[in-house]
């Protein structure tokens, strides 16, 4: 089976402020606190357009955060994961912000492309699956594989 390549990808070694970062989508009534169980890394608000994701690094430590955008459900990465966890997400009509913690400041020094998780060719919000992988190298390493949730699927959760 031939691999799935991503059709809009941004990595970067991102300045974490607190042991989390926040990737907001659209969600205008604030965060979701990070987990408190190691088991579990993401947490979404009630309408999933934003993700909190706890880092396993100690504050102040970089992490290489990888955001992988896919038309289908891509296989997991090769590579020695220590950590796999599924999500959904929604993305609005608005560019993404990225956030180390509360603080406001972008946790990258260049931001990713304001149109990362727009779907060309549909509507907002957009749906997205997900898969958060964590691996620990030299640094904590994150990647997020987003894949669109298939419009009949949606249709039958809402």
């Amino acid at each position: 089976m031939p691999q799935i390549r991503p059709v809009n990808e941004y990595t970067a070694l991102a300045a974490l402020n607190h042991a989390f970062y926040v990737v907001d989508m659209g969600e205008p009534e604030g965060i979701a606190l990070p987990s408190a169980t190691p088991d579990t890394r993401i947490t979404t608000t009630p309408g999933n357009t934003c993700l909190t994701i706890s880092a396993g690094s100690n504050e102040w430590d970089p992490v290489k955060i990888s955001f992988l955008v896919y038309d289908e459900e891509p296989e997991p990465l090769p590579g020695e994961w220590r950590h796999t966890e599924p999500f959904t997400c929604t993305a609005m009509d608005t560019p993404a912000c990225f956030t180390t913690g509360t603080d406001p400041d972008d946790m990258f020094q260049d931001a990713p492309p304001d149109d990362l998780f727009s779907r060309h060719g549909l509507e907002p919000p957009y749906h997205w699956k997900g898969r958060l992988l964590i691996a620990a190298q030299e640094v904590e390493e994150h990647v997020l594989q987003f894949w669109p949730t298939p419009p009949d699927e949606h249709s039958i959760r809402s």
